[in-house]
């Protein structure tokens, strides 16, 4: 959501969040939980909004990477 204030804010107008969270859910679901697994997919989401020109800030942090 563009009112999201969280380490992504600025990716959410460049890339849209919507597969990745639908893609998180399902591996996460599917794994059990691993914090590996929802890890995994937050830096691919991180080093994609990077590559289009998005600020991330420390996302490792909260979410215990």
């Amino acid at each position: 959501k563009k009112s999201f204030r969280g380490p992504f804010r600025a990716c959410h107008d460049v890339i849209n969040p919507r597969d990745f969270y639908r893609n998180c859910l399902y591996d996460v679901c599917m794994s059990g939980g691993a914090r590996q697994v929802l890890c995994q997919v937050l830096e691919t989401y991180a080093a994609t909004c990077r590559r289009n020109g998005a600020t991330v800030h420390d996302w490792r942090t909260p979410a215990g990477c």
